[in-house]
């Protein structure tokens, strides 16, 4: 399961280390303790209540605007999420954390313009391999496909410094590749994340699948949550997009878009291309 780069424990793990820096200069806030319990436990809205008593007595309170703009992404109120980010983005300019959240925000409301510059803000402050995934895949999204694989090798290397593994870099890169018509890259890169599959975690089936050592249906049997197997509907989608297939591969868009975990990237990118006029005459 994609639990570790799912981008929302991402942005909640990586704010609390961003709060851990703020203790050494600002003073305990109890209040804020309590909410971040409650957040943590699940209780959004206890915890908002607590955060807006906070904002009531301190408009810029950092700790509070952070953990409603978490509430707000987890709710997917990402609108809200977006105003709470820019609001600590004026305070902080040059937090990284700030700028990812605004970027994951505005990427989940399908401006691209917007996300493709808060995560650019993100990889300058502090570079990352999950700031750059999320720079390659809103790339992907607004069609930059030679861009969106530089972005996913610049993940690739990032996660690798920090002796971090993921294969959605190397997915990435290989549909970007195949969508750039450069099919030699794409099977070196094909090749590259075989030789670096480790187990048969997910996603490993995928690059499996993608290598034609398992079929479709094997694939999707090792799914085990809703974002596994809306990860599983667009690979299979994206594949048969590029082989031709369009009418099957507008039954596995389909089904993402209709019965697929929003959370995930993935679920964004295939309604980028439904949206998408050169695509959407011929699939949607």
């Amino acid at each position: 399961m994609r639990n570790l780069y799912n981008k929302i424990t991402y942005l909640i793990l990586n704010t609390f280390c961003f709060l851990s820096l703020l203790s050494a200069k600002t003073s305990p806030n109890d209040l804020a303790s309590a909410g971040y319990a409650q957040l943590e436990s699940g209780d959004y809205s206890t915890a908002i209540k607590t955060f807006e008593e906070i904002l009531e007595k301190d408009a810029s309170n950092l700790e509070a605007l952070l953990g409603e703009a978490i509430i707000y992404t987890q709710r997917q109120e990402y609108t809200s999420a977006l105003i709470a980010y820019d609001k600590i983005i004026k305070i902080t300019p040059n937090n990284a954390f700030a700028w990812n959240g605004r970027g994951l925000a505005a990427y989940n409301l399908h401006n691209f313009d917007s996300a493709l510059d808060s995560f650019k803000r993100a990889t300058e402050q502090q570079p990352s391999g999950f700031f750059y995934e999320s720079l390659a895949w809103t790339r992907m999204c607004r069609g930059e496909y030679s861009l969106a694989a530089e972005s996913a090798k610049l993940a690739l290397l990032q996660y690798n410094s920090a002796g971090e593994h993921s294969l959605y870099p190397l997915l990435i890169a290989y549909f970007a590749y195949l969508e750039s018509s450069e099919k030699l890259n794409a099977n070196r890169t094909l090749a590259y994340a075989l030789s670096n599959s480790r187990d048969k975690n997910w996603p490993q089936p995928v690059i499996a699948y993608l290598a034609g050592k398992i079929d479709a249906a094997e694939m999707i049997s090792y799914v085990t949550s809703l974002s596994e197997e809306t990860e599983a509907h667009t690979y299979i989608g994206l594949k048969l997009k590029i082989s031709g297939a369009l009418n099957t591969a507008k039954l596995h868009f389909d089904w993402v878009i209709q019965s697929g975990d929003s959370s995930v990237f993935e679920h964004t990118l295939v309604r980028s291309l439904s949206m998408r006029k050169s695509f959407a005459n011929n699939l949607f």
